[in-house]
């Protein structure tokens, strides 16, 4: 830890963690609802996604997703608590808070790139899947989908480790060592502490800087030109498909099976379409003032309030994905209600055991009780 400030006491204002009104209302009434809500509604996602029946390579990338998106919001709450009395001011969350919001961001962005590329593996994979129906019917190996997904992962995770050392965090303790204060400074700044040289090689600085540009080229600029391409091509694609089964509305009975099959892959393209629309509109305006601060290398107060309301919107989108997927597919509402009946019959079905086999040892007690009652009664009357 840095030097000792035993002499200066901060007061509850210098010792608040939010940076504008704005973030402090966002990250305590806002954002707790939203986690709460996005975590609950991507277990249920994968409750369905994961059912057998439900299995298919359109719904592994999404069940990817699913869990890239709980991680992700469930990183938000130790930003939450801080905007909370209790622990803005408790030492010891100050302590944990501080030496490890810096790799908590890093992988919460982990988590985001993650499930940028698995929107766009699903997307890609619709795309083909409903201009060659041969493909979407088609399996792959056993070790080809965990294999891209495992690339998806280690490839994000490896885009995104320069960040856990892309800042510098000095922590220093104050008013007899009971109050803790912090502030972060990128490696590359120019500036430093105390009016400093950067104690940073050249070299690690350059270093730092190129991973920054190659994060936001791989990870911003090239997954949202991506995304818009293969949406575009996407809803052009569901367009024909429309007018087609349009136009095979009156095919025989032969060909039933087969239309049958196109309005079901129709569906779930449609699906996907609305939650890769969903990703871009939510997402979108966060890379775009990413790039903005990337390229005219903003100080971190320089359009506070403006960066929270578009991580407001990622946060939203990532919630929404549960919403999205009642809404666009009925094969989903009811498979979902079809489970949870089944579960809750079956706790309804293991409270009814525990409760009859409680019942009868309850009874035999009575009975042995009685017995043992009636026994001591005889003897005594024999007596």
């Amino acid at each position: 830890m840095a030097a000792n400030f035993s002499h200066v006491c901060l007061t509850e204002k210098q010792q608040m963690m939010n940076g504008t009104p704005l973030e402090y209302n966002l990250q305590r009434y806002v954002y707790p609802a939203i986690a709460l809500f996005g975590i609950l509604g991507n277990v249920l996602n994968l409750t369905v996604l994961l059912n057998k029946s439900m299995r298919s390579r359109a719904n592994t990338f999404l069940a990817t997703l699913a869990f890239a998106d709980i991680i992700f919001l469930s990183l938000l709450f130790p930003n939450i608590l801080a905007n909370y009395s209790f622990f803005t001011f408790n030492y010891y969350f100050r302590y944990f808070y501080f030496h490890t919001k810096v790799h908590l961001i890093s992988l919460a962005n982990w988590c985001s790139a993650v499930a940028i590329w698995c929107v766009i593996a699903v997307c890609g994979d619709r795309l083909v899947g409903i201009r060659s129906p041969l493909y979407a019917r088609s399996t792959w190996s056993w070790w080809k989908l965990p294999a891209v997904i495992m690339f998806i992962v280690a490839v994000a995770g490896g885009l995104t480790f320069y960040q856990h050392f892309e800042y510098y965090c000095l922590v220093r303790s104050y008013c007899n060592e009971t109050q803790l204060y912090s502030r972060c400074l990128p490696v590359y700044s120019v500036s430093w502490f105390g009016k400093r040289e950067n104690p940073f090689s050249p070299a690690f600085q350059q270093l730092i800087s190129l991973c920054v540009l190659v994060y936001a080229l791989t990870m911003i600029i090239l997954p949202i030109i991506l995304l818009t391409m293969l949406n575009l091509m996407l809803l052009c694609a569901l367009r024909k498909r429309q007018k087609h089964l349009a136009v095979c509305a009156d095919a025989t009975e032969r060909r039933n099976n087969e239309s049958q099959m196109q309005k079901t892959e129709h569906r779930v393209t449609l699906t996907v379409t609305f939650i890769v629309t969903m990703f871009t509109l939510t997402n979108g305006p966060s890379a775009l003032m990413h790039l903005i601060r990337t390229a005219y290398n903003l100080k971190q107060q320089d359009l506070y309030d403006l960066t929270m309301i578009c991580s407001t919107l990622v946060i939203c989108g990532k919630a929404s994905n549960f919403i999205l997927f009642c809404l666009g597919s009925r094969h989903f509402r009811l498979r979902l209600i079809r489970l949870t009946q089944r579960k809750v019959h079956r706790k309804i079905g293991e409270y009814m055991l525990f409760y009859n086999a409680f019942k009868k040892k309850a009874s035999l007690m009575l009975h042995c009780n009685g017995q043992l009652s009636h026994n001591k009664i005889v003897n005594i009357r024999g007596k």
